[in-house]
């Protein structure tokens, strides 16, 4: 069998590393042919989500899986739509199809909150990324630890790079996205996220083409790509595995 690619896009502000226990999970249940690499961002200042996606299209394998968590997820799905058939299929965590509500999407933010968040970021970095560490980390098993973990990772990141991946958060508008793609697509939440509502995911699920699933992780929040890394990665793993059957299948 050729060698397949798993790309797995970080959330935002928050860098590769705290993916890399879910990488490891996903190498020990994906035969040899299937590499698994962990992407950083480009250093991107721009706000405009095209600039992004170009920069990601430009830098990663072609036809590969997209997969990613949070912003990360979106930006899969919008790279997914860029690329078309040199996808080969896309997996979404704890992401929504609009950070922000829009006409006929309220499961979200609303602009007011976003606003407020962007000015604390800009006025207070460690205030703001503590209180979004704690929002993430919120419906998981052990809040505290995962908090640390992700304040870490947040710390690391430039004012400029957060602020820019904030505006590209704030303007990715992926309604109707998911619906055009011809490509294998799971979209996989936590039950207590407290930044995806339950209803974006009913709507999401809603939206998708035959074939396209959702599954969900019982007691977990926003993070449990982090904190529930085994069980994510056996629901990709089986969802990756399961479509290149399918491929096969005569």
């Amino acid at each position: 069998m050729s060698t397949q690619t798993l790309l797995l896009l970080p959330g935002w502000a928050l860098g590769s590393a705290p993916l890399e226990p879910l990488a490891d999970a996903l190498r020990r249940r994906l035969p040899p042919c299937y590499r698994v690499e962990c992407i950083d961002y480009p250093a991107l200042t721009s706000h405009r989500p095209e600039s992004w996606v170009a920069a990601l299209d430009h830098a990663l394998p072609q036809d590969a899986w997209l997969a990613g968590w949070s912003l990360g997820g979106m930006l899969a799905t919008s790279l997914a739509q860029w690329r078309g058939r040199r996808a080969r299929g896309l997996i979404t965590l704890g992401a929504n199809a609009s950070f922000v509500t829009r006409s006929g999407w309220t499961e979200a933010m609303t602009a007011e909150s976003v606003g407020e968040f962007r000015r604390g970021l800009r006025a207070s970095p460690a205030r703001t990324f503590r209180r979004f560490a704690q929002l993430s980390a919120q419906g998981g098993r052990d809040t505290r630890l995962l908090g640390r973990e992700l304040m870490t990772a947040l710390e690391a990141t430039p004012l400029d790079q957060a602020l820019a991946g904030l505006g590209v958060l704030s303007a990715l508008d992926l309604r109707d996205v998911s619906a055009t793609l011809r490509i294998p697509q799971l979209h996989l939440f936590g039950d207590n996220d407290g930044l995806v509502p339950a209803a974006a995911r009913h709507a999401i699920a809603a939206r998708l083409p035959e074939g396209g699933r959702t599954a969900s992780i019982a007691d977990a929040g926003h993070a449990f790509p982090l904190e529930r890394a085994e069980e994510t990665a056996e629901f990709m793993a089986t969802f990756i595995l399961s479509s290149a059957h399918a491929e096969t299948d005569p």
